[in-house]
């Protein structure tokens, strides 16, 4: 969407909404939105016409780390599990999740999201501009007004969000991949009450420990394992 009146009134309409509850916006604040639903083709385009147009990438820094926190705190109130639990419950927050999310929730949203002209929207894209738009709503409305819009919007959805992401097999594919070898899981310890065990487990390859995993039983204590080395290969 272009910029101009239209646009002003179709971001306000957005703010307005119950869910977020922004009536009243100060001048400073509505380009802090505008920016947020800025993608840097289109700010790249003005600015090689001589206009001076903010991106998203400095709200979107932000508000990936302020998504994590609301979401982190939310899962750890709702659900009484372990660390590798509440991991896989934190994948909601993944691009590929959330754009398919807002897109759902709030059909308008991808639409005031302004691209330069040979730019496709992208998930990526829509992802980030979230993430963008929630840094601007904490520095507008604080972490409250951040909780009261992702509890508002998505409550129900993170409480029913679960992935089938096979980490184990991902992690076995790359290791074939770059001609590693395949990954062995061995149980480390195993703590906790006998009613309620937590297993831990680490993952190596050809004796490299690659990642440690926690778990109520070797299923799950094992694909967190998968799940840490992923993290930390940085796939």
């Amino acid at each position: 969407m272009e910029s101009g009146p239209n646009r002003a009134a179709a971001i306000r309409e957005f703010l307005r909404r119950p869910e977020i509850g922004r009536q009243r916006i100060s001048p400073s604040a509505f380009m802090m939105y505008d920016a947020s639903l800025t993608h840097r083709s289109y700010a790249k385009e003005r600015s090689s016409d001589n206009e001076e147009v903010a991106d998203n990438e400095r709200l979107e820094f932000l508000g990936d780390r302020v998504l994590n926190l609301v979401v982190a705190e939310f899962l750890f109130s709702v659900f009484d599990e372990p660390e590798g639990s509440l991991s896989f419950r934190m994948e909601w927050t993944k691009n590929r999740n959330l754009a398919s999310i807002i897109s759902s929730a709030a059909p308008s949203f991808p639409g005031l999201i302004r691209l330069g002209r040979n730019q496709a929207l992208t998930p990526r894209i829509i992802a980030g501009a979230f993430e963008a738009f929630v840094g601007a709503l904490y520095l507008d409305a604080g972490l409250g007004g951040v909780k009261k819009m992702i509890e508002n919007f998505f409550a129900e959805n993170i409480r029913k969000f679960s992935t089938n992401t096979n980490y184990k097999k991902t992690l076995q594919e790359h290791l074939q991949k770059i001609n590693l070898p395949l990954p062995a899981y061995e149980l480390e310890k195993n703590e906790g009450l006998p009613h309620s065990p937590l297993f831990i487990y680490v993952v190596r390859s050809g004796g490299t420990l690659l990642g440690r995993g926690i778990g109520r039983n070797k299923t799950e204590a094992t694909q967190n394992a998968a799940l840490d080395a992923l993290r930390r290969i940085h796939i």
